[in-house]
């Protein structure tokens, strides 16, 4: 087919793209993704016959600017991440409720359990934590401290830099090591779930540490503890994807595992690091009572509980 002809069989096609890209043709709106496919396959015509390059550059210059309108509206891009945030991710946590619960387990299950055998036999600490870390523990969340729950006077900036390193360090670790099978994933949330039972039993059972580390560490708890269980969750089901891909080959069911889980990890960061900014700056203030801090506490944690468990049923 000459140039010429080409053009003119396609001179509509080009002149309808152009009135809405430009607002005048409204009414063709919706009919956009249909005509940019026609008119990818115009400009792939175009280079495959060799016509001229005022042409093919006439085409491009098309094809861009309908690319832009599609996929490349700015007003759109903060809408993915609350959308991630909102509907995705709690959806996702539930499809994954059997993980859920096997991470719950895995934590809570070892922290209550050990957590009971320190209370009524205390000398079961020094088993699973060295008498100097318990020492400090303790003179760490004496009451009257100007800092509780901080071995030195580091500042609260400072402080939320580190609480920032550490929290994401533990997340990190836990998603990353479920990629060989998820095993290694479930043994850090039991490591963590042992220490939290450990480390409580033990300050509780004494009467001058016993609301300073609960009014301490109820309010980020729930962050950082959201944030850790998502993140065994996401790195379980990647390490299941490699070990079961059921009909697919391994390299495309991880593939597809992580675009399914990819919201999760991406809430499980932003609860990691929500949970560093309230342990630097809420949770070690002396000048808040412990009394505010429990009620603050237990509304961030029913507040988590009802999210996800609510979120996202109802797709927009």
């Amino acid at each position: 087919m000459k140039q010429k002809q080409f053009e003119t069989e396609h001179a509509v096609l080009w002149t309808d793209i152009q009135s809405i890209l430009q607002g005048k043709s409204p009414e063709l709106a919706a009919q956009l993704p249909a005509l940019y496919r026609r008119l990818c396959q115009c400009l792939a015509l175009s280079g495959q016959r060799g016509y001229s390059p005022t042409l093919t550059g006439y085409l491009q210059n098309l094809v861009f600017a309908c690319h832009k309108r599609l996929y490349g509206a700015s007003t759109e891009r903060p809408l993915t991440l609350r959308n991630w945030l909102l509907q995705e991710m709690p959806r996702q946590v539930r499809r994954e409720w059997r993980l859920l619960a096997l991470a719950l387990l895995g934590f809570w299950g070892v922290a209550l359990a050990l957590g009971w055998l320190v209370w009524i036999k205390p000398h079961w600490a020094y088993a699973f934590m060295s008498p100097q870390q318990l020492q400090d523990f303790q003179a760490m969340y004496q009451p009257g401290k100007m800092k509780i729950g901080r071995g030195g006077s580091e500042s609260d900036v400072m402080m939320f830099g580190f609480y920032i390193w550490n929290n994401v360090s533990i997340g990190f670790r836990t998603f990353a090591a479920g990629i060989f099978g998820g095993i290694p994933a479930l043994l850090s949330i039991i490591f963590n779930g042992m220490h939290l039972g450990v480390v409580a039993s033990w300050l509780g059972k004494d009467p001058a540490t016993r609301e300073t580390f609960s009014a301490f560490v109820i309010t980020h708890a729930s962050f950082e503890v959201t944030g850790l269980l998502l993140s065994g969750v996401a790195g379980m089901r990647l390490g299941l994807s490699l070990i079961a891909p059921g009909r697919l080959t391994r390299r495309h069911a991880v593939f597809a595992a992580a675009r399914a889980i990819f919201p999760v990890i991406v809430g499980a960061a932003m609860l990691t690091v929500l949970a560093a900014f309230v342990e630097a700056f809420w949770s070690a203030s002396a000048s808040i009572s412990p009394s505010v801090k429990y009620a603050v506490g237990a509304g961030c944690w029913v507040m988590l509980i009802v999210f996800f468990a609510l979120a996202g049923r109802t797709r927009r």
